[in-house]
């Protein structure tokens, strides 16, 4: 990854791609992996705890919303890679993707 991220735009994306592996119910290993690789990338380690659900709004999406474009793409990638990466886009999994895009003002980028 070439972008620099600030560790608090680490911990929105990071806990939103977090969200995102569950949205279905089904995480398999490949989702479990990519989302592995992404904690990498983000130089996140296993002691990180993402921000609960329940509390996305209040703490990640405005960390979202003011990241430049440039970084919203990374970060749109991250999510259709996660996404795509069991091979099911399933209704809740693009539901939770639609909701992150509007509500933080990030383009759709499909690969």
């Amino acid at each position: 990854m070439d972008l620099s991220f600030t560790p608090q735009e680490r911990e929105a994306m990071y806990s939103v791609l977090c969200v995102l592996v569950k949205a279905d119910y089904r995480s398999r290993d490949n989702e479990l992996g990519q989302l592995s690789e992404f904690a990498k990338e983000l130089g996140l380690d296993e002691s990180f705890h993402p921000i609960p659900k329940s509390q996305l709004e209040g703490l990640a999406y405005e960390t979202l919303k003011k990241m430049p474009m440039e970084k919203k793409r990374v970060f749109s990638r991250m999510m259709t890679q996660i996404a795509r990466s069991d091979g099911h886009f399933g209704p809740s999994e693009r539901a939770f993707v639609i909701e992150i895009l509007e509500m933080c003002e990030i383009p759709f980028v499909h690969r």
